[in-house]
């Protein structure tokens, strides 16, 4: 069986709607709940959920990495996550919930990418990124982006 047979054959058994991409409400809504964390964030006034928020985003854009041109590159999902661990780690010294300049930029890139990743993905290819995202959640394993090797 030819490669295109093959993806015809994985795409026999979805329906339309999960063959177009996820409707203009839904993206609106997701892009705005991500970028109201950020915002959040960035003022400074964030809690743990919108950190939460902000690390769903990284993932579920590191899961949908290969949906776009601009989401490629595995260096910007791992200075996100570095990002907000360092945010993580202030705020567990008693600092506030912020990030410093060069993390915010860090975190804007992939929230572009996401947003990016939104409007072009199959909603199938979103709900399997979600699908991994809630199986990462629930077992013990490190973070699905993979370490930066030291140079």
């Amino acid at each position: 069986m030819g490669r295109n047979a093959t993806r015809r054959a994985a795409r026999a058994g979805l329906t339309k709607e999960m063959l177009l991409p996820l409707s203009s409400g839904k993206v609106r809504a997701l892009s705005l709940e991500n970028h109201l964390a950020f915002a959040t964030v960035c003022a400074g006034q964030a809690n743990v959920g919108q950190i939460v928020n902000l690390l769903r985003v990284i993932y579920l854009a590191f899961y949908l990495r290969t949906e776009t041109t601009s989401g490629a590159t595995l260096r910007i999902y791992q200075q996100a996550e570095a990002a907000l661990d360092a945010c993580i780690g202030r705020a567990e010294s008693g600092e506030r919930w912020m990030l410093l300049d060069d993390e915010r930029a860090a975190v804007e890139r992939v929230l572009a990418i996401h947003d990016e990743q939104l409007v072009a993905v199959p909603k199938h290819r979103y709900l399997a990124a979600w699908d991994r995202l809630q199986r990462f959640i629930t077992s013990t394993s490190g973070s699905p982006v993979p370490a930066a090797q030291a140079e």
